[in-house]
């Protein structure tokens, strides 16, 4: 436990030392991402970070770090904007009310 009170989080780490086909790559790589639950759909370019408190629901955070403006998998209520939104813009974030589960 850190000096503010907060819990580290466990982490689990994976590593290869062979280079897999695509198959292999894509079998081996979504183990990790599900058990992770890594949401899929979202663009390269955007990092996707959740936030906990005990005092609130989960936070998603999206952040594009792209040139281009980035889809969401389906529209969400923006905490940021207040308004619904289909994409985060290019160096811009987004917080998704009730985008994931």
């Amino acid at each position: 436990m850190s000096a503010d009170g907060n819990h580290y989080a466990a982490v689990n780490h994976w590593m290869l030392s062979t280079r897999p086909d695509d198959a292999g790559c894509g079998a081996l790589v979504g183990r990790p991402l599900k058990e992770a639950d890594v949401e899929p759909g979202l663009p390269i370019s955007v990092e996707a970070v959740t936030w906990h408190s005990p005092e609130s629901r989960p936070r998603h955070f999206r952040i594009n770090h792209g040139s281009a403006a980035a889809p969401l998998p389906q529209p969400a209520h923006d905490v940021l904007t207040r308004a619904v939104t289909r994409e985060v813009p290019p160096g811009r974030c987004a917080v998704p009310r009730g985008h994931r589960p």
